[in-house]
């Protein structure tokens, strides 16, 4: 086999690959957008909770909902 009979491979293998990193980047912004948004309902004082009705046991319900946005 000479040096311009390079064997490549297929498009097939080289998709998983691409899908995988493809996967990954968006789960590290989803993640991303959890962290930050679970970041600002914590600054938020018992008062602004009880002006917008929540409590803290819907952060990571809410935190999940806006990184599923992204």
């Amino acid at each position: 086999m000479s040096m311009n009979e390079a064997v490549f491979a297929p498009a097939s293998l080289l998709d998983t690959p691409r899908r995988l990193l493809a996967d990954l980047a968006a789960w590290r912004r989803q993640y991303a957008a959890y962290r930050n948004t679970l970041s600002e309902l914590n600054k938020l004082e018992a008062r602004d909770l009880a002006d917008l009705g929540m409590s803290r046991a819907d952060f990571h319900y809410l935190a999940r909902q806006a990184a599923a946005k992204v």
